[in-house]
């Protein structure tokens, strides 16, 4: 799947592919690895963190002179709002870098690029919508179906419904 990612962006001169932390890392890894292959050059894989308060990503542990004056493809493993790569493709401007492009596994949002701060290219390997629910339309929370805190946000959905 990486390497279908890196393909696509193949021709665009990327020099360095990153992910939000910490989901995203092994992504930017591969996607790097198979576009230095590709391409013949050294792709550098980096990572954002998200702020310890706020919702905000920073480019840290030295990342930022990989980045700065590059050109960058942002990774992403599932779009839902995109929220989460529009925050990264804030940071990697903030800090100077050229957004080239965001290569996704999978768009389940319809989100376009216009929701991202318009990166040049948005490309997902799958395109497929699934409907979400505010909590209070939501027919499974209606019907008591427990919440998965195994995967996704349900244990932090669970934490903020406590604390609230």
């Amino acid at each position: 799947m990486c390497r279908a990612i890196a393909e696509h962006f193949a021709d665009d001169g990327i020099e360095v592919v990153i992910a939000p932390a910490i989901g995203g890392v092994i992504l930017s890894q591969w996607i790097a690895y198979h576009l230095s292959e590709i391409t013949g050059r050294e792709v550098f894989g980096v990572y954002a963190e998200k702020a310890e308060i706020g919702d905000t990503f920073f480019i840290r542990r030295g990342y930022d002179k990989f980045v700065a004056g590059k050109r960058v493809l942002v990774a992403e493993d599932v779009l839902n709002t995109g929220g989460t790569a529009k925050k990264v493709i804030e940071a990697v401007r903030a800090i100077g870098g050229f957004v080239i492009g965001l290569g996704v596994l999978c768009n389940r949002g319809g989100v376009k690029p216009q929701d991202l701060g318009n990166p040049s290219k948005l490309f997902a390997l799958i395109n497929v919508k699934l409907e979400r629910w505010d909590e209070a339309d939501c027919p499974s929370c209606a019907q008591n179906v427990p919440i998965n805190t195994d995967v996704g946000k349900g244990r932090e959905y669970l934490a903020r419904k406590k604390a609230g």
